[in-house]
């Protein structure tokens, strides 16, 4: 007489039901850490962009609140018999597509100080260049050409290169509209062309572009690029 056969449902799962449950499972948790790793790099990356890009304008921003302040206080404002150049504002000083000297008082605090503001190329002791440097110290009484280097700088890092970037730092323009010209090697005031060339100055195009780390997302290089004009009311 025959045993009657248990219930196959009591006998659980098979190994090959097993391994195909566990292949399934580990391609469904796959999909789902996989998502979850780009929702993360994108966040990441967005906070990057962000990074960048609040810097950069902050840096722009300032720029153009200190050619705002190029040329004040101007020596009309003083009587003729005032002899202290450390009180007098000759606004642009020297300018060239990668640096710009002037004077103003861009603290705001009713003294005048002289700013530059210069592309570095390389600097072995920082790893943040190419960058652009703003520097200012205050006016002593001497000529625009002999004032005194500052010793300490704020700066935007990882600047692209202007021939990499294909357009000049900085642009000078006439009142009409028209290019200034100044040249590769800049102008300044300490020659009469210089003179002219500068006092028909009347707007200045910053372009700034910077390239910091790279997309966690897309592995591309994180680049923002900007742009502002500031007119010149000397």
């Amino acid at each position: 007489m025959r045993k009657p056969s248990l219930n196959r449902g009591l006998l659980g799962f098979s190994l090959l039901e097993m391994i195909i449950s566990l292949a399934v499972l580990l391609v469904v948790m796959g999909t789902i850490f996989d998502q979850i790793v780009l929702m993360q790099r994108k966040a990441a990356s967005e906070s990057s962009k962000v990074d960048l890009m609040q810097e950069s304008r902050e840096f722009v921003d300032q720029t153009v609140r200190d050619l705002h302040m190029a040329g004040y206080p101007n020596p009309q404002m003083y009587s003729p018999l005032m002899n202290d150049e450390s009180k007098k504002a000759y606004g642009l000083v020297s300018v060239s597509p990668t640096q710009i000297m002037m004077e103003g008082d861009v603290n705001g605090d009713g003294n005048v100080e002289s700013l530059t503001l210069a592309y570095v190329a390389s600097d072995p002791n920082d790893p943040g260049c190419p960058c652009v440097r703003r520097s200012a110290v205050g006016k002593i009484n001497a000529n625009s050409q002999s004032q005194p280097q500052a010793t300490s700088f704020t700066e935007i890092q990882h600047v692209v290169p202007p021939d990499q970037a294909a357009q000049d730092i900085f642009s000078f323009y006439q009142q009409s509209g028209d290019a200034v010209p100044v040249g590769t090697a800049g102008t300044d005031t300490s020659t009469p062309d210089g003179k002219t060339a500068i006092a028909s100055i009347s707007t200045v195009k910053v372009n700034l572009t910077v390239a910091n780390g790279t997309d966690p997302a897309s592995g591309q290089i994180l680049k923002n690029s900007f742009s502002a004009t500031a007119r010149l009311d000397q």
